[in-house]
Parts: structure tokens; C-alpha cells; sequence
């Protein structure tokens, strides 16, 4: 029987993946792996724990050599191998190895080679300069850490970027973070993303949407960046702008190549030609809302899982990819899941985006070490249909990981309010965080409550009257007029003749949170008062005032 030849290109997380899966599902069949750097298979998701000194040890993220590899999976790896070009016709591929030149052929061929690093523009040779994406860039950026030259700038306020930021912070440097965008995050909602920053700037100098960088050089070292005229001295750069799908290889070949150059993939991984594979982050994936690119490491784990197995036969299916993610910050956690906001109002339009907020406790609050989750839950208005969440707080793997699964079961507004979660006050709350933002989304949708967003408001301040039912008059609240909650019943005619003194067209309701608002607009609904709680309370009102 004739074996089957695989070859794969591209190491790090895909390759290594796709290659040890093939070798599961044929044992006989002759693989390859090809590796244009020394290092075949390391944890690039890991590179901030090093930095932090979880990670005690570069080879702690890379165990799996070539030695480990050809014993236990006997598949052959060539590092310091280019592939320079592609015979699709007879299935040929030309290579580099050790300075020379061979052909090598193939009945599957796997593309693994990821993506590559886009270049801060301007930026000119110097020696204390990194990506943030290799184990060679983490030996460098450690290694300034340990001569103690600890200044650093990270250019990005990407997962990358952020995830640089942490690592860095942990490890006890000075960090300035850099973003062209007005916010973290690009692709979240303004809400996370503002509170994921006004808890960052504890830790860490950021500076949001710049105009002009200019970078200041002394003999092929940077000493400091110039951000739009202030100038900021500096002992090393950390770049995380962003990557772009090295595809240069298969477009050369012939293959389809999307516009913004990933390369698009039918369920089984398989290219425009047969017998090319793809996976890694330089593919296009099938998601809820057609064909995506997700540069995610799990993206590219599950794609090479598939594209490994059906190289040699098998018929293995992707499912649907979500964009689910999760960063650690030096102060709490950042994540999403499903569609952005973005993306809800080009998909269905912005009359049928659908979203409520929350702030609550991750566990019970007379638990030790009881800490603030925020949530943003998103969902179409003509069918409750959940469509995405975000959040920042702490223990928030489990709800985003929750909220993937409700979206690609088709779940609504009104199994999420009821879903029967697990529950400890050491674990969580007996009203979960989710049930309540989908609660709260329902009554919206019913008509038992209603909110108004905090922009709007910093917009034409002059047509709101603002009651502040909290407990205690706060120096830094903004307010007309302050009726406890407890008071409103008793009180309510004093809130409608001020009201009506200030001739503003609208009253609205600020607690800290938000939530003695809603309890508010319900008593001032049952006396036949119409009014509005500011969604997220006196701490998101706040942060959309200083964006003004």
C-alpha cells in the first residue's frame, strides 16, 4: 500500500497541531514538517506569563523539539527550511534547506504559516525594538527587563498589545501604551472599553488616539517617542499593531486569496485546490455571520486539528467560530464573545440592535475577594435571539464561555433569564450575572423599564433634569435634585414640581449603579410619572463625560 506523503509548512502552534493529528488518524503515512526558523512547536499565548514570572522558563513553552516530534509521532521536521514555491499541477514543492536547494513532493499539503507582523510605520533599525510574538522577542524584551532597563512603550491596545502590557506590568516595568484608535479594544463596544481603560490607567500611561509619532534615535537605539509634540524617553519599544495573513506562498500558486489576504475555506479546511489545506490564523473561518477572520490561537488550533486529520483521508467538520476572547489586564479581565456592536448594526441594522448593561459582583459580596463584573449583553429586538456579550471583571471565562454556547443553539432573552446555573457564594451569585442582563434586556423589551444611554446625555446636557435617588448627596454627582429611593415614595411631588420649574424636557434617574434608577422609574411609572434610568449608572455616566 502506497503511503500517503504530508507535508506541512509552518510551525509554532498550527503546523506542529495538524502534523501530530495526522499521525493519529495514519500511522502510515509518510509527514513532513517544514520550519523556516530553529524553533518547531512553542505556546505564543504563553509569552506574557513569562514576562509576569509564572512562567519560570523559555523552555517551559517550548518542550516539543524535533527530537520530540520525530520519536513520538515520527514525523520528520526540516527547520531552517524555506518554501519558495508551490507546483500545484504535479504536487511538487520547492524548498530551500541548509542553503540548498531540493524538490520535495506531496499527495496533501497543509499551509500553516500564520501571520507576520505589521511594521510601525517610520520606525527605523534599532536594537532595542520587538514584536510581541516569538520566544526570540521574549528573550530580548526580558532581557531588558533583567538589566534593568525597564521603560517601555507597547504600540497597540490590540489582545496583543495588551496582552505585552500585562506581562510587562507583572514583571515590574514602567509601561506606556500607545493606541491610534480613540479607544482599547478597537473592536469592542465604547462601554467595556471605556471601563477596561479607566481601570488600566492605574497601572499603566495610556495614551489614546494620537495624531503624529515621530521616533527619536542615538546610535541604532531608541530613546524616546515623540506623541503629538510630547515627547516620552523611553528604554525599549514593544510593537503590537497588528499582523497580516502570510499568504504570499499560496496567491503565488494560484489559490483564492480573499481581498484583506487570508485564505478562504470550506468545512473541511480544504483550499481552492483539493489537495491544499489551510489552517492557523491565516485563514478565513465560517462564523454565524458568513466568513471571518478570527487571528486567534484557538482559531488556529481547531482549524489545524481538522486540515491535519481529512490530509490523510478522514472528513473531520469545523464548527462555527464565535471571535470568543479573553485578555488578562494587570487589573481584571477583558472579553467577548459572538458579534460586535459593530457588526450587529450592518447585519440587521441599528433599530434592531438590542444591548442592556450591568454592573454586579462576581460572587456574593460577603464573600472575601467579592469583586465588580460589567457586562454588555447584545440581541436582536425582532426575536430576542442573543447575539454577542462583553465584559470586564473577574471570573469572566464562564459566562463568555455560557453566552458562545447560547448563541450557536439559537438561544433567547428569555431561556438566558432562566437558565439554571451552578452556584456557590464562593463561586458566583444565586442571581447570576447573565440571568440578570437578560432580565434586564426583557423588561426593557416589555416595557418595564426604560433607560437612556449616558452619551446621549453629554450631548444636550440642557434637556435633562436629574434626579439622584441614591443614598447620599456626592460632591461629584451631577444632579438637579437628590430624593433617596427610600424617600421617592413619599416624595415624588417635589420631584415633579422642581421638574417642571426647570422647563427641561426630560427626568432622569442616576444611582451608583443603576440599579435604585430602575427601581426608581417603577415607582414613578406607577404614580404616572414618565422617566428614564441612566443605563450604567453615576461610573458610566462619568467616563462618557471625560470623552466629551
Amino acid at each position: 500500500m502506497k503511503r500517503k506523503k504530508v507535508i506541512i509548512i509552518g510551525a509554532a502552534l498550527a503546523g506542529p497541531t495538524a502534523a501530530s493529528r495526522a499521525r493519529e488518524m495514519d500511522e502510515n503515512a509518510e509527514i513532513t514538517l517544514l520550519e523556516r526558523n530553529t524553533r518547531v512547536s512553542y505556546s505564543l499565548a504563553g509569552l506574557s506569563f513569562h514576562l509576569s514570572k509564572e512562567v519560570n522558563s523559555l523552555d517551559d513553552l517550548n518542550q516539543e523539539r524535533e527530537s520530540f516530534f520525530e520519536n513520538v509521532y515520527n514525523i520528520k521536521v526540516l527547520t531552517k527550511t524555506e518554501v519558495v514555491g508551490i507546483d500545484r499541477k504535479n504536487k511538487k514543492l520547492s524548498i530551500i534547506h541548509n542553503s540548498d536547494k531540493k524538490i520535495l513532493e506531496y499527495d496533501s499539503l497543509i499551509f500553516a504559516t500564520g501571520a507576520a507582523s505589521i511594521h510601525p510605520e517610520g520606525l527605523p533599525f534599532i536594537s532595542n525594538f520587538r514584536y510581541f510574538r516569538t520566544l526570540d522577542d521574549l528573550a530580548a524584551i526580558k532581557a531588558s527587563i533583567d538589566r534593568d532597563k525597564k521603560r517601555f512603550i507597547v504600540l497597540g491596545g490590540g489582545s496583543m498589545g495588551l496582552e505585552a502590557v500585562d506581562g510587562l506590568v507583572r514583571g515590574g516595568a514602567e509601561v506606556c501604551l500607545l493606541e491610534k484608535n480613540p479607544q482599547i479594544l478597537p473592536n469592542f463596544g465604547d462601554e467595556i472599553s471605556m471601563i477596561a481603560e479607566s481601570k488600566l490607567k492605574e497601572k499603566v500611561n495610556l495614551i489614546l488616539g494620537f495624531q503624529n509619532l515621530e521616533f527619536q534615535t542615538e546610535e541604532n537605539q531608541l530613546v524616546a517617542v515623540v506623541v503629538d509634540g510630547k515627547r516620552i524617553e523611553t528604554d525599549f519599544l514593544v510593537s503590537a499593531i497588528g499582523v497580516k495573513p502570510r499568504t504570499e506562498l499560496l496567491q503565488a500558486s494560484g489559490i483564492k486569496i480573499n481581498k484583506d489576504g487570508t485564505v478562504p475555506i470550506d468545512k473541511y479546511c480544504r483550499t481552492s485546490d483539493k489537495n491544499i489545506f489551510a489552517c492557523s490564523i491565516c485563514v478565513a473561518t465560517p462564523s454565524p455571520w458568513g466568513q471571518a477572520w478570527i487571528p486567534q490561537a484557538a482559531v488556529a488550533d481547531k482549524t489545524a486539528q481538522v486540515a491535519g486529520a481529512n490530509s490523510v483521508g478522514q472528513k473531520f467538520k469545523l464548527g462555527l467560530f464565535q471571535a470568543s476572547m479573553i485578555v488578562r489586564l494587570p487589573t481584571g479581565e477583558v472579553g467577548r464573545v459572538g458579534h460586535s456592536e459593530k457588526e450587529i448594526i450592518n447585519m440587521i441594522g441599528k433599530k434592531n440592535l438590542g444591548m442592556s448593561f450591568l454592573k454586579t459582583l462576581n460572587i456574593e459580596p460577603y464573600m472575601p475577594n467579592s469583586k465588580p463584573f460589567y457586562g454588555v449583553l447584545y440581541f436582536n429586538k425582532k426575536n430576542n435571539k442573543i447575539l454577542g456579550m462583553e465584559a470586564y471583571g473577574s471570573d469572566i471565562k464562564s459566562r463568555l464561555d455560557a453566552i458562545a454556547v447560547a448563541i450557536l443553539k439559537g438561544s433567547k432573552l428569555e431561556e438566558l433569564s432562566q437558565l439554571d446555573f451552578s452556584y456557590s457564594p464562593a463561586f458566583g451569585t444565586a442571581r447570576d450575572g447573565l440571568n440578570s442582563l437578560a432580565t434586564i434586556a426583557m423588561f426593557k423589551q416589555e416595557g418595564l423599564t426604560s433607560w437612556i444611554h449616558p452619551r446621549k446625555i453629554h450631548v444636550n446636557p440642557e434637556s435633562y433634569f436629574i434626579v439622584n435617588v441614591g443614598l447620599d448627596i456626592e460632591d461629584d454627582y451631577p444632579n438637579h435634585l437628590h430624593i433617596p429611593l427610600e424617600k421617592l415614595r413619599a416624595e415624588w411631588k417635589i420631584l415633579v414640581s422642581e421638574w417642571q420649574k426647570s422647563q427641561k424636557l426630560h427626568c432622569i434617574l442616576i444611582s451608583h449603579s443603576g440599579r435604585r434608577g430602575h427601581l426608581a422609574v417603577r415607582i414613578l411609572k406607577s404614580l404616572g410619572v414618565s422617566s428614564k434610568n441612566v443605563m450604567g449608572g453615576y461610573e458610566l455616566f462619568s467616563l462618557f463625560g471625560s470623552q466629551k
